[in-house]
């Protein structure tokens, strides 16, 4: 039995409208409805003040309040230690690539891109070089918090 191209063409034009395209097609034939209307934005009666129906600040997420005493604790001494037994060696990796990487960095650019190289250098080789209790508590702030000095003249 032999088929013709146009039955083909058809058959295949029609998978396509409801196929893939069904959702094109009934976007285009639907008729466009009227917004909804909300809500009233007040709740207001006469002589009353405005009041919101839905403040915003009930819709948002509350506050997490800032911890106020950062004095360390003997847990932070602890967890200092723990932390210490992967930070150091890791410290020691990053400060030697980062020596190597500042090294090959100023002999390529001809010394041109010292501060690039400062850069890189401080970043593995800054300090601290060892945890303690008070990095841990977030007394001396860390990196990401503010006030964190790279350089680690505290």
């Amino acid at each position: 039995m032999k088929i013709s191209p146009w039955i083909s063409a058809a058959l295949v034009a029609a998978l396509f409208v409801t196929g893939p395209l069904a959702p094109m097609a009934a976007f285009a034939q639907a008729p466009q409805a009227a917004p909804p209307v909300g809500p009233p934005l007040t709740s207001q009666r006469p002589g009353q003040e405005p009041m919101p129906v839905d403040p915003v600040e009930k819709m948002l997420m509350p506050a997490v309040e800032p911890i106020g005493n950062k004095e360390p604790t003997q847990g932070d001494a602890t967890a200092a230690g723990f932390l210490n037994v992967v930070y150091v060696p890791g410290k020691a990796i990053i400060c030697t690539a980062g020596v190597l990487t500042s090294t090959v960095l100023m002999l390529l650019t001809f010394g041109s891109a010292y501060r690039a190289a400062r850069s890189v250098f401080l970043e593995g080789c800054g300090a601290p070089w060892a945890l303690t209790a008070d990095y841990v508590s977030g007394k001396i702030p860390g990196p990401g918090d503010s006030g964190y000095d790279p350089t680690g003249s505290y």
